[in-house]
């Protein structure tokens, strides 16, 4: 399913959430990521680099770096993260060292079909990493109004 982890199974995974927004709470992340790659476990952590939930291996197979450009994070602290991980999977934030030392960098401002809209540019740039992880996301469409009072009323009759 996958292909972040090609050529070995991915066992662990370590995910950075986004500080600015954040498309998916982390049980909806953990799902997807598990869906894509059974039996793993997930952890994560934050742009600053504190765990949230359980803390995290120090070698992990698959990096999931959502950090958006012009987060406040520490000089190196991508390269850190790499030293952690088998695979690596990003945002090009503005440091040359995603882009270098990532396996795969999502770049925001070369992606002409992006939305322009802040929300809905976080949310495509998120679900654009994680297909570069091998973790699929089928976008839903939206909620449609509630008609269940009007239906009744446009049915014919009964017949008697």
């Amino acid at each position: 399913m996958g292909n972040a982890g090609a050529g070995h199974a991915v066992k662990t995974a370590l995910v950075v959430l986004s500080s600015k927004a954040q498309l998916f709470d982390m049980a909806g992340l953990r799902n997807l990521i598990q869906h894509s790659y059974p039996d793993c476990a997930v952890f994560f952590i934050s742009t600053s680099g504190d765990a949230l939930g359980v803390k995290a291996p120090d070698h992990v197979d698959l990096l999931i770096d959502f950090t958006p450009p012009g987060a406040r994070q520490g000089k190196f602290f991508a390269w850190r993260l790499r030293g952690r991980a088998t695979r690596a999977i990003g945002r090009e934030s503005g440091w040359f060292v995603r882009k270098s030392r990532y396996d795969k960098v999502y770049n925001d401002s070369a992606d002409l079909d992006r939305p322009r809209d802040y929300l809905e540019s976080e949310r495509w740039a998120q679900r654009k990493v994680l297909e570069l992880a091998g973790v699929p996301v089928v976008r839903q469409g939206g909620v449609t109004a509630d008609r269940s009072k009007d239906i009744a009323l446009e049915l014919p009759p009964l017949m008697k």
